[in-house]
């Protein structure tokens, strides 16, 4: 999506008869746009339209290179809280990528981010992509349309929450705009080197950091009522005119010349140690069902104990055991020696997001078998995801099978389970540019199993293995896991059943990482009892351990 043409600064300031008049249209990019010179608005002044405007019914045609940030922020302000982003960063993004609101993809389709589209809808413009050399050439991309700004606004939030990789953006991972503007750029959204500099020059012309409810502006008051505020903002003519700053949790300290200040002694309270958390993000579409105690269990605006700033939420009165909420962010949260997982939920499609206790939902058991056959994708437009829809670690969007429609892959393993009162069966198939990606039933046209040739000589041999020993499967396994609950269960040397001496080994006679991460190199299936196992590295030796103690990001 970062791949557009590069349009000059003189792009905004043209009409859209004009680029058409050319002979291609073409998107509005972040590279080498201005600053918005001719946008008086900054962050402290935007309080005054909010009360005067629709904001749910703004389009991209009503926007201005004179009123975008005015417009904008307060709305990008409350998707932003919701969200647990910074508001400077997306309005500096929305900015820089539209044109202040004035590219053509703007105008037509109210899209200010210039989110691509996979499914073949959206409007069709000329763009510019890169092969692997790095040498550009010009195609043709669909970009995402939505109904109104405020729709662009929230995909964008959207887009960052389902893609794992902008997990750094977010407030729980960035001090503030400025990191996170920084962290987008390393995270790839966009190719130009100098794109984060370009973000933090307009969040201080425009002061945007009072979007975020965490700056503190000093200003001083002589006599003739002129108030100037700290950070940079736009020059304002009017010199007696007073800045009057955002509606946040900004405060401002305000000294007068004429007057003698009584300074009080204040006494300093010792800082609260807050949890950390590790984020996992899914997929907005994903839904689960409360447990039967969903209601002893409190709602957060963020991860209990992981910020100062943490309000409670009530459940809705109608909802009841077994009713569905979506589900769309795992974290695994740190306290004191001890870890918890949480979930963020929405009790509805437009509701408020809120952190809960795992112990809230209520999952079900998914049986996952090895497979060995093929897969033929049918013509219904269906997600690849990193998991089968329902589990605790959630399933991430891995892309559409929309690009990979009537091809046949290999199938390795299998998921059944039941939920929300029907059967669901999912298909792990291997698709190359992707790996092992999740695939639901409805998406595939047939499967057809491939049986092994097996030789009288190796036929004999595991007939043989089979009086001695109970069977496993075993495949390649990599990467790491945290331990969750790991006391419940024991450490081993092999998997039980599966040799004749097994050893087993006690938690008291191994040290845990503080940060419960352990390697793991091999996944084992002990097929009598169709239980999974990991073998993991821990203090530099191999052990193995039921699947249910990890958990996998």
């Amino acid at each position: 999506m970062r791949r557009k043409p590069i349009v000059k600064s003189l792009l905004y300031v043209l009409s859209a008869s004009a680029v058409i008049s050319a002979g291609h249209v073409y998107v509005s990019h972040a590279d080498d746009l201005d600053n918005g010179a001719n946008n008086t608005a900054t962050a402290a002044t935007v309080t005054t339209n909010v009360t005067n405007a629709s904001t749910n019914n703004i389009l991209g045609s009503q926007l201005t290179a004179d009123n975008f940030i005015s417009t904008i922020s307060p709305i990008a302000q409350s998707i932003a809280k919701s969200n647990n982003l910074y508001a400077s960063t997306m309005v500096a993004q929305a900015a820089l990528e539209s044109g202040y609101g004035t590219s053509y993809l703007t105008q037509i389709a109210n899209n200010l981010f210039g989110i691509k589209s996979f499914d073949g809808t959206g409007v069709k413009l000329k763009t510019s992509e890169y092969n692997s050399k790095g040498q550009a050439y010009s195609t043709d991309a669909y970009f995402k349309s939505y109904n109104s700004v405020i729709d662009s606004l929230q995909g964008y939030a959207t887009f960052l929450t389902v893609n794992s990789r902008y997990a750094n953006v977010f407030k729980s991972q960035s001090k503030d705009g400025f990191e996170a503007a920084t962290n987008i750029q390393k995270d790839g959204y966009a190719t130009d080197p100098s794109y984060a500099t370009k973000l933090t020059n307009i969040i201080n012309t425009y002061n945007l950091t009072a979007l975020d409810g965490n700056t503190t502006s000093t200003t001083t008051n002589t006599n003739n009522n002129t108030s100037t505020p700290s950070t940079p903002s736009t020059p304002n003519t009017n010199s007696s005119s007073n800045t009057t700053n955002i509606n946040t949790n900004s405060s401002s300290n305000t000294t007068n010349t004429n007057n003698t200040t009584n300074t009080q002694p204040t006494t300093t309270k010792p800082e609260k140690t807050l949890a950390t958390a590790t984020y996992t993000y899914g997929n907005p579409l994903e839904t689960f069902q409360l447990s039967s105690k969903f209601a002893n269990y409190n709602l957060y605006t963020h991860v209990k104990d992981t910020t100062d700033n943490n309000e409670t939420g009530n459940w809705p009165s109608h909802l009841k055991a077994g009713s569905n909420v979506y589900v769309d962010c795992l974290a695994v949260r740190t306290y004191k020696g001890a870890s918890t997982t949480w979930y963020r939920i929405k009790t509805s499609k437009h509701a408020k997001s809120y952190w809960v206790s795992a112990k809230a939902i209520d999952f079900p058991t998914i049986h996952v078998k090895d497979y060995n056959g093929k897969a033929k994708l049918s013509h219904a437009n269906r997600g690849l995801y990193s998991n089968a829809f329902n589990s605790q670690t959630l399933a991430k969007s891995l892309g559409s099978s929309n690009s990979y429609k009537d091809q046949t892959f290999n199938v390795n393993q299998i998921a059944t389970y039941t939920y929300h009162g029907k059967e669901n069966t999912w298909y792990r198939i291997n698709v190359s540019n992707l790996g092992d990606v999740w695939i639901n039933k409805t998406g595939v046209t047939y499967t057809k199993a491939e049986k092994k040739k097996v030789t009288k000589k190796k036929a004999k041999k595991v007939a043989k293995k089979k009086t001695t020993t109970k069977s496993s499967v075993y495949a390649k396994a990599s990467g790491h896991a945290y331990l969750n609950n790991y006391g419940k269960f024991a450490l081993y040397n092999h998997i039980p059943g599966t040799y004749k001496h097994i050893q087993k080994t006690a938690w008291s006679q191994v040290k845990v990482p503080k940060d419960y991460k352990v390697g793991v190199n091999l996944k084992g299936i002990r097929t009598e009892y169709n239980t999974t196992w990991y073998r993991i590295v821990l203090n530099h030796k191999n052990y193995w351990i039921s699947a249910k103690s990890l958990l996998f990001y």
